[in-house]
């Protein structure tokens, strides 16, 4: 509703995938923030969680996939609404930096640097529970 309500400020001499992204971008961080206030709302962590992988085929690989879901989900809850909305953008949208960079009006070496340290974050996270 939110991208069909501003449509008028698309520019069609640029690409769509960016504009789509920025309203997106905006939109999820302030669902993001709104619900940090809120102690009793979900986190997104169960629907992280219950995503399957679909090259998983025997039960055992579904439960570590399913497990290994659960704790990145709990990982990146840890990190700043920002940086989650960052690495979606960039790792799940499978935007480029620079489509990250117009969607969210951060300079490319912001987006650059902040990614890079959410990842740094999550490996320093992770790294004790997957050795």
């Amino acid at each position: 509703m939110r991208m069909h309500r501003s449509f008028g400020t698309y520019d069609p001499t640029r690409t769509l995938a960016p504009w789509v992204a920025r309203t997106a971008y905006h939109v999820s961080l302030r669902r993001l923030e709104t619900t940090a206030r809120r102690a009793d709302a979900p986190t997104g962590s169960e629907e992280l969680a219950g995503v399957e992988d679909e090259g998983a085929r025997s039960p055992e690989e579904q439960v570590e996939a399913k497990e290994a879901g659960e704790i990145l989900a709990r990982a990146m809850d840890e990190l700043a609404a920002q940086d989650r909305v960052l690495l979606d953008l960039r790792y799940r949208e499978g935007l480029s930096d620079a489509e990250v960079s117009e969607a969210t009006g951060m300079p490319v070496n912001t987006v650059k640097t902040r990614i890079f340290r959410a990842r740094g974050r999550l490996r320093a996270w992770l790294a004790p529970i997957l050795k």
